[in-house]
């Protein structure tokens, strides 16, 4: 990926940021130093969460076609090493950026935001039970919460970032300019929605 590629999902990534609530969005200082106290326990935990993640996406019918045949090695690495880095922080304008570039990735393999959704909470329900298995009730309320909190804000930026690539995508498609796709895509969805109101 070329520095203006980087540069460009940096942009789109503070941007979607800047959208969130700030007490709804993950914390990164709070937030980061919960994984930082806990990212040797929580670094333990990988061979379990790929497993498991891998094995839920194969075994349903709709995310195992995303997949192609032989593939699963790969994927499976990617995960580890997202997982690990996530896990190892920090968690900064480079790692957000990253988490955006996935919205993309997903457009091109045909990933729908609600399998991301769906996969984002077996993440975050996997690590809470194994840090209630694994911690006092307190320390692993502050794992919970900060996987929550990165869960939200992850799924958040994904789901935006695939918007706007499926319709920039769109509009080059059409040769319009993005703005004026969605211009009339939102004059599109007040004729769809007037169509559905009683009366």
């Amino acid at each position: 990926m070329t520095e203006k590629s980087l540069a460009r999902f940096y942009a789109l990534a503070q941007e979607f940021w800047s959208q969130l609530p700030p007490q709804a969005r993950f914390r990164p200082l709070e937030d980061a130093k919960t994984f930082a106290r806990h990212q040797e326990l929580m670094k333990s935990w990988v061979d379990i969460l790929v497993k498991g993640f891998y094995d839920t996406l194969f075994a349903h019918p709709a995310t195992r076609a995303v997949f192609r045949e032989g593939e699963r090695p790969a994927r499976e690495k990617t995960l580890r090493d997202w997982y690990l880095r996530t896990v190892a922080g920090p968690f900064n304008g480079q790692y957000f950026a990253w988490q955006t570039l996935v919205g993309l990735v997903h457009v091109r393999r045909g990933v729908a935001n609600a399998m991301m959704a769906a996969m984002w909470n077996w993440v975050v329900e996997t690590v809470s039970r194994l840090a209630r298995e694994k911690l006092p009730s307190e320390e692993a309320q502050g794992v919970v919460d900060a996987w929550r909190r990165l869960g939200f804000t992850v799924m958040a930026l994904i789901s935006e970032s695939y918007l706007h690539a499926y319709l920039e995508a769109l509009a080059q498609a059409e040769g319009v300019e993005v703005g004026r796709f969605l211009d009339r895509a939102q004059q599109e969805a007040a004729r769809m929605l007037a169509r559905l109101s009683p009366g």
